[in-house]
């Protein structure tokens, strides 16, 4: 987790050093688990446009040196890029790496950052930060400025690990202060860190520079279009509506036994075109998120038979179905190999209690939630068999994989090699399954065509394509279902449904809760036609 709110409290007297051809300046510093490093001042070789430097440590505020190995910085300025390529060699294992960026355009700066899935009328001021991979930051790539007169930064990354952006500031600055953070991943960490290359463009055309991106991205990580990617079968790209069908609650509640959410899409079906509309299922193993990870049809909603009876109608009508599973998600009391699997802090010394919802109203997290990491190689075959058997003694035709959207640094597995494999196995068992997540960004949509957008986010984004040239998504399993606007199994209680309004990429959803075919079956069937219109 970074944090925004908390600062150095003295001036690290960083030394700066120069760019060839631009004004910017820049400094370096290196962490370790155990403390933060600045640079000792040194004279760089500058040759045309080319800076070379080679210099040891000093404390963060330059009281004193330290003899723990030395940090290699290139700086090259070629066809109107400034390149840097950074490595940090250290006595310890190296943690995280910061370059710091000087003299932008004062004008750009006032003007404001944003991203390819910043929303379209929003920008950045003041103090920020946005991290990849996360909500804020679906590719590690950022302009300053209007689209007219802007500079752009990136990260050439091609792997998935973490990096942070934070502006601010300080108080012992004339000027705001860019910081650029490398975060290797903790189950790599060692005493050298080559940082993935760092480009900044001054005065660039922002879609330019945005696609040559996004051609590094795909390379990087196999993105491929929306149109040609064989994991995306025809009947999702003609989807035009996600229905979710909320099951049971944490506390047993039951929204939809299976029998009703049958009923339910006999109604959909009415008006529009079931062939169009994809079925999410979440609640349908139970009590939800107290069930995690056992996954087998709820007895409380119909069991085996009545789950059975449901994939049945829903497929002769011409519906496609997805039940939901817990990408980490889980009791402890279900899972007795929990501590095997659970995600831990990055130097591999406690439990990380990462996502402890209050289900009951008690005004406190669960005590028995935990978030396990698919990483770990026995988590995952079990994550695989579930959906294996769910699909092979039903017939399902998507799963939907919660959480994953979430980057955990965890030092005994890479969580992102984890997803990968357990799609890859999902894939062999099962070529034509759909697979979904929640959340996105670019890795990610390369796994996963299907994603629940980001909860509270805005959708309409500056530079759609980021999303919509590889993947789809549709809204989050907590937008309130018709009427007073119930979250059906979610812990946010009610929120008022949001107007639907047509945006690049994005799949309408709408939810059935108890009440909804009975009082709201109006505004239930408005919502179906106005999807069934879309192309």
């Amino acid at each position: 987790m970074s944090l925004i709110d908390t600062d150095l409290s003295f001036d690290p007297r960083d030394p700066c050093f120069p760019v060839p051809g631009a004004p910017v300046r820049w400094s370096v510093q290196v962490f370790t688990t155990t403390n933060g490093y600045g640079l000792r001042p040194a004279d760089p070789l500058v040759e045309g446009d080319r800076v070379h430097l080679r210099t040891g440590y000093a404390a963060l505020g330059q009281q004193r040196t330290v003899d723990a190995g030395e940090v290699e910085v290139e700086v090259v300025h070629r066809d109107g890029v400034l390149t840097w390529s950074i490595t940090a060699q250290h006595t310890a294992p190296v943690k995280a790496v910061k370059l710091l960026l000087r003299g932008l355009p004062e004008q750009q700066l006032t003007a404001g950052w944003w991203a390819p899935n910043t929303g379209r009328s929003h920008s950045h001021h003041e103090r920020f930060q946005l991290e990849h991979p996360s909500p804020d930051w679906a590719t590690p790539w950022v302009a300053v400025g209007e689209e007219a007169d802007c500079s752009t930064l990136s990260v050439r990354d091609p792997l998935v690990r973490k990096h942070v952006l934070h502006v601010s500031r300080p108080a012992h600055s004339a000027e705001p202060v860019v910081e650029l953070l490398h975060v290797p991943a903790a189950s790599a960490r060692a005493t050298t860190c080559q940082v993935p290359e760092v480009r900044l463009r001054l005065h660039a055309d922002a879609d330019q520079d945005l696609d040559d991106h996004l051609r590094f991205v795909e390379e990087a990580h196999g993105l491929q279009p929306w149109e040609s990617r064989p994991d995306v079968p025809g009947w999702l790209r003609d989807t035009a509506l996600v229905v979710t069908l909320h099951g049971q609650h944490w506390t047993g509640y039951v929204f939809n036994t299976f029998s009703q959410m049958s009923e339910a899409l006999r109604f959909v079906a009415q008006h529009v075109d079931p062939q169009r509309v994809l079925a999410y299922l979440p609640g349908w193993e139970g009590r939800y998120y107290y069930a995690y990870p056992r996954y087998r049809p709820g007895a409380d909603l119909g069991g085996d038979r009545g789950f059975a009876e449901l994939v049945g109608t829903a497929h002769e009508l011409g519906f496609r179905l997805m039940p939901m599973f817990g990408g980490h998600g889980a009791n402890v009391v279900q899972y007795a190999d929990w501590e095997r699997a659970v995600m831990r802090n990055d130097t591999d010394r406690y439990v990380e209690l990462l996502n402890r919802p209050d289900w009951d109203a008690d005004r406190a997290g669960e005590g028995d939630q935990v978030f396990l990491n698919p990483g770990e190689p026995g988590f995952r075959a079990h994550l695989a068999e579930s959906i294996s058997a769910l699909v092979e003694e039903f017939g399902v035709d998507a799963a939907f994989l919660d959480t994953l959207g979430y980057y955990f640094n965890d030092p005994r597995h890479d969580v992102f090699e984890g997803y990968r494999l357990l799609v890859e196995e999902l894939h062999r068992r099962h070529p034509g399954l759909v697979l979904a997540a929640e959340g996105w960004w670019d890795a990610l949509s390369a796994l996963f065509p299907l994603s629940q957008q980001w909860f509270g986010t805005d959708r309409d984004l500056r530079k759609p394509r980021v999303l919509s040239r590889y993947a789809r998504t549709t809204g989050h399993l907590a937008e309130g279902t018709p009427g007073p606007g119930s979250t059906g199994v979610h812990e946010k209680g009610y929120l008022p449904r949001p107007p639907d309004v047509e945006r690049e990429g994005h799949i309408p959803v709408v939810g059935v809760v108890d009440d909804t075919l009975a009082e709201h079956a109006e505004e239930l069937a408005a919502i179906c036609r106005w999807a069934g219109t879309r192309r």
